[in-house]
């Protein structure tokens, strides 16, 4: 992995798939060795938590969020979770508007600063290990860990065989889409573009009314 420094803010575009496959696929990147994560209806973007603790939310597209504000709560838990007086940038599904039940909630899956270190080079296991030091607790349920006492900060968990299964499981299409399919090797390059970081990994959604294969 090469140190490359994070010293001011930045936006980079969270790694995200763009492709799509079919479900009788899943067996194929089991075999690979890939592992997954819940694919949730949420809006994806990027969370940095500076040295003095502001924290800065923008989408996927650059922009700050147009239908949701940061919560009071959420603030200080990352401030908790992430004291050091460095740079972070954390990757996370906001659960709010696309959901009737969850509302405030954020599913945090990926990180892309550490210790003010753009994490260039590293790959996707590497970057989880660093997410399992903080975000793992005692308190989960079947796609995530709950990081906070009011239940608004999630941590995907990560799967490495019954693909199927899981996305056979999944009931309730408005909070749990699919699966997203990640090569633990996947390496980090620069987050210049929306599609920078989508050859590592692929998705599997459930049709529904407004999507279909």
């Amino acid at each position: 992995m090469t140190i490359v420094p994070y010293e001011t803010f930045e936006y980079l575009y969270p790694p995200r798939p763009e492709t799509a496959i079919m479900p009788e696929h899943l067996q194929y990147y089991e075999n690979k060795k890939w592992v997954c994560q819940f694919k949730k209806n949420g809006t994806c973007g990027i969370f940095a938590i500076s040295p003095v603790k502001e924290i800065i939310a923008m989408n996927r597209y650059g922009e700050s969020h147009k239908q949701w504000r940061l919560t009071a709560h959420i603030k200080k838990e990352l401030v908790r979770l992430f004291p050091e007086k460095k740079w972070f940038v954390i990757v996370a599904e906001i659960l709010d508007a696309k959901t009737k039940t969850i509302k405030d909630t954020i599913f945090i899956h990926d990180v892309l600063v550490w210790e003010s270190k753009f994490l260039y080079g590293s790959t996707f296991e590497d970057r989880q290990k660093l997410l399992d030091s903080r975000l793992i607790t005692n308190v989960e349920s079947q796609t995530h860990y709950v990081c906070d006492s009011e239940g608004k900060i999630w941590y995907a968990k990560r799967f490495d065989k019954g693909f199927a299964g899981l996305f056979n499981g999944i009931r309730d299409t408005s909070i749990d889409e699919g699966l997203v399919l990640k090569n633990p090797k996947g390496k980090l390059r620069f987050c210049i573009k929306q599609d920078s970081n989508s050859g590592w990994s692929v998705k599997c959604r459930h049709e529904t009314k407004n999507y279909a294969y």
